[in-house]
């Protein structure tokens, strides 16, 4: 269970504003009012995890490079969901970073189709 804190509860509702932004725009990170906000952690704390990798291609192809993804994201949810982590909510830095998963995710469906 979420740790109810002030500044938690305000993070909470400022992502899913964004989530809601980013849903519109890409069609990604949608969440209805009635979900739980663990998922909305989860979804935002997956997606922070590609805000500095430089190409996500590359890392989807080296096991170690997704090891240390889950690893880090492992870690952050958990900090996140006992309120001793903030997501970083930086537009600029989810909209690029959505754009690449996106961008991942077209790849992978491609080479599933061949």
């Amino acid at each position: 269970m979420i740790k109810s804190v002030g500044v938690f509860m305000l993070n909470i509702a400022l992502l899913r504003q964004l989530a809601s932004d980013i849903c519109s725009k890409y069609g990604t990170l949608c969440f209805s009012e009635t979900d739980p906000d663990e998922l909305v952690l989860f979804g935002f704390t997956w997606v922070e995890n590609f805000y500095y990798i430089d190409d996500p291609v590359e890392c989807a192809r080296d096991l170690k490079c997704v090891e240390t993804i889950f690893e880090m994201h492992s870690t952050v949810l958990k900090l996140s969901r006992e309120g001793k982590y903030i997501v970083n909510s930086d537009r600029k830095l989810l909209e690029k970073a959505v754009k690449e998963l996106l961008e991942l995710s077209s790849i992978f469906q491609s080479l599933s189709r061949k």
